[in-house]
């Protein structure tokens, strides 16, 4: 009957740890702010234009870029300049 009890136990942390788990994977994708104006070329200080590149901060497709701003598809996180 004890063994029970115990197995109950963990059980029940078990489910409690995925649960927060998921709301903090949850909440950390989950980005509200707006996303920012950003301009599609960075000029640097000997006045070379170069295009710009956006990546999703979690890195969600492994290093996959793109050339406007915008949101991952992913995660929907706002894209960010590299």
């Amino acid at each position: 009957m004890i063994n029970q009890t115990k197995k109950d136990i963990k059980m029940k942390q078990s489910i409690i740890m995925l649960c927060i788990s998921a709301l903090v994977a949850v909440t950390a994708c989950n980005n509200s702010e707006p996303a920012a104006k950003a301009t599609d070329t960075t000029t640097d200080s000997t006045g070379n234009t170069e295009k710009a590149v956006y990546q999703c901060p979690m890195d969600c497709e492994k290093g996959k870029t793109y050339d406007k701003p915008g949101k991952c598809p992913v995660c929907e996180m706002d894209l960010e300049k590299k």
